[in-house]
């Protein structure tokens, strides 16, 4: 290697962490380079309650309710009640919230997921950290950030005021308020007093009744089947699996149908509307289920049931208000009931989404993936559903805007007053705030939320969107640099190879040895066809021993099941002239009964006589016509018959016997 080479390669060597750095640096800044415009792409949502839980949106001090379905993003705060827990999806997170316990959001977007906890027991399973991005707790004490994918857990109490990390998994960093940070690694615990990170001896993590619940929703998060279809990145995908059933659909592939018994049930029509920031009208359903079907993804009637299909999506995906169409015309043109309506219907597969508050071009493309813009402009009026009364839903704009549950107000529209509205008519902003509902009461509590508390350390965005001037002219200048000496280097090496190749053309002895080269090659792959020859005749031989082996064997097992069923039949055989023995003497048996039965005499049956009457009538005596034979009356007591024969009368009773000869011959 040459001295230049040398030198340039140490040069090079001594570069190459400041330059994996700044690529670093800059990687991260270009993965998470977003628009100021562009709202927050991740929410958190409510997935499980038990109890009470309560929250005060951003720059409210009242503590309502938290309704279902609700996203929660930057500068809310939630409260759970004693002997409540609550359970927070965020997408790449979740947290788990024990009874009396105060988290605020401080920051949650596609860079950072940053809380605050005042008070009480919170768990952190964080499934991913991407390049650049901060997934941090602030308390009391101390700031708490995620360094590596793994499960977490944070204790502050505020009658000791004590910090308690427990790491069951992962690695974490702490901060403390003057600077200071130290690491925690797999199973490590450390308690904290202070603002400068003063370790304290604390109690040792031991598994309670909050560790067993949270073990056992992360079981329940392990064994979702819709994770199955859809990225964990999509908030409150877990819920679906209670509620539903997947199938496969040959145009929109995976589909999701929900188990609903309502009769007129359509997607965006029991729930109800509010105004949250900064995306303004937001679709809040009332379903248990019904978050990630109606912020991601689009519906679809297949048959005569509705279903969801969630398409192709990000590991990410951004985070939509609602995906619907507006329709509106003020004045006449369109009512419900005697006022102006506020109509809408759901996106189909393949539909784009139009944002209707300010975003950059970066933002639409990244929400509507694998989505033909050029097909569906932002103008666009000739959608699936635009036509159909079955998927379009109408209030009136007063029960809109105060957030009225919409399936008791919601009128079907007449064809022509659909045909007539005009598309992508969006109700302007409330004035003032109205995110609390006419209907909605205040919740009781068994213990007040504590008073705001700022955290020890201010949490600071660690990421930049454009590098100094000087650093970017730098390593411009570094990078031409090397691919200047990168180049040269190249041009070096193909010089050299030419005139290796001129020297060896010119060497005798090169020749000669390249000869004996080709000549050695050429015995080398006769060599090896030999071998190859070889070893097929050999399979080919194992193959023929192997199907003999195989018809030996199968000739045995033929001629022994011949045995076996030859020693059945004889045993049949044996079987039947038993039973023919036994039928042969049966038969003699009863033979010899009914012979016997038959030389046994008959036994007399006694005649009975009939009662005669004792005053029976007796019959009057008639008299006896004489006898007359051949026209002469019998004279005396005899008389004789033209035969030979002759008639006697016997006694008093008027008859006679016979006696005669018979015709002579």
């Amino acid at each position: 290697m040459s001295a230049m080479h040398i030198v340039t390669h140490r040069r090079f060597s001594r570069a190459l962490p400041w330059l994996g750095a700044l690529l670093m640096f800059c990687a991260a800044s270009a993965a998470f380079a977003q628009d100021d415009t562009d709202p927050p792409g991740r929410v958190a949502h409510l997935t499980h309650r038990q109890g009470s839980v309560v929250f005060a949106p951003e720059g409210d001090k009242e503590w309502v309710e938290l309704p279902a379905n609700r996203p929660l993003t930057g500068g809310d705060r939630v409260w759970s009640d004693r002997g409540s827990r609550a359970e927070l999806q965020l997408g790449a997170a979740t947290l788990h919230l024990d009874g009396e316990s105060h988290l605020g959001v401080n920051q949650l977007d596609d860079r950072a997921a940053q809380f605050i906890l005042q008070q009480g027991s919170v768990n952190a399973r964080v499934r991913e950290i991407a390049p650049g991005e901060n997934f941090e707790i602030g308390t009391p004490n101390l700031a708490f950030r995620a360094l590596q994918p793994g499960d977490y857990r944070i204790d502050v109490d505020p009658q000791t005021q004590l910090t308690h990390v427990t790491v069951q998994s992962g690695l974490a960093a702490i901060f403390g308020e003057t600077g200071q940070s130290i690491q925690l690694g797999a199973g490590q615990v450390a308690t904290f007093a202070g603002r400068s990170l003063a370790p304290v001896q604390g109690p040792s993590y031991r598994q309670d009744d909050f560790a067993r619940w949270v073990a056992e929703r992360h079981e329940l998060e392990e064994q979702s089947v819709t994770a199955r279809y859809v990225p964990r990145g999509v908030v409150g995908y877990a819920q679906l699996d209670q509620h539903g059933s997947w199938n496969q659909d040959p145009t929109h592939g995976a589909v999701w149908y929900p188990r609903v018994v309502v009769q007129d049930w359509a997607p965006y029509r029991y729930g109800h509307w509010e105004w949250i920031g900064p995306w303004g009208w937001t679709w809040i359903d009332d379903a248990p289920w019904g978050f990630a079907p109606f912020h991601y993804g689009r519906w679809t009637m297949i048959g005569t049931r509705w279903a969801w299909v969630p398409g192709r999506l990000h590991a990410r995906p951004v985070y939509s208000p609602a995906l619907v169409v507006f329709l509106g015309g003020g004045g006449a043109q369109f009512t419900v009931g005697s006022g102006p309506a506020v109509g809408w219907y759901p996106l189909a597969p393949g539909e784009a989404w139009w944002p209707v508050y300010r975003t950059s071009p970066r933002y639409v493309n990244y929400a509507n993936v694998n989505i033909n813009l050029g097909a569906y402009p932002r103008h666009y009026s000739n959608h699936l559903w635009r036509t159909r009364p079955i998927a379009i839903t109408a209030v009136r704009d007063d029960d809109f805007r105060r957030g009225r549950p919409v399936h008791r107000h919601w009128r079907p529209l007449d064809a022509g007053v659909i045909t007539h509205a005009q598309v992508g008519v969006v109700p302007v902003r409330p004035e003032g705030r109205h995110w609390r509902r006419d209907h909605q009461d205040a919740p009781r509590l068994h213990s007040a939320p504590p008073a705001t508390v700022q955290p020890a350390v201010p949490q600071q965005r660690f990421y930049g969107r454009q590098l100094p001037p000087a650093v970017r002219e730098q390593f411009g200048a570094q990078r031409e640099q090397e691919r200047l000496q990168r180049d040269a280097e190249r041009t070096a090496r193909e010089q050299m190879r030419q005139q290796e190749q001129l020297r060896r053309g010119q060497d005798a002895g090169w020749q000669r040895e390249q000869v004996y080269r080709q000549q050695q090659e050429a015995r080398i792959q006769h060599e090896r066809a030999q071998q190859e020859r070889a070893h097929q005749e050999r399979a080919q031989r194992e193959v023929v021993q192997q199907r003999q082996l195989q018809e030996h064997s199968q000739r045995q097992q033929r001629e022994a099941q011949r045995q076996q069923y030859e020693a059945q039949r004889q045993q049949y055989e044996v079987q039947r002239q038993q039973l023919e023995a036994q039928r042969h003497q049966q038969e003699r048996a009863q033979r010899e009964r009914w012979a016997e039965r038959a030389r046994q005499p008959q036994a007399v049956q006694p005649v009975l006589q009939q009662p005669q009457f004792q005053h029976q009538p007796q019959p009057r005596p008639q008299q006896q016509a004489p006898l007359v034979r051949d026209g002469q009356r019998d004279r005396g007591q005899e008389g004789r018959g033209g035969s030979g024969g002759r008639w006697q009368r016997d006694g008093d009773d008027g008859r006679g016997r016979g006696q005669g000869r018979g015709p002579r011959d």
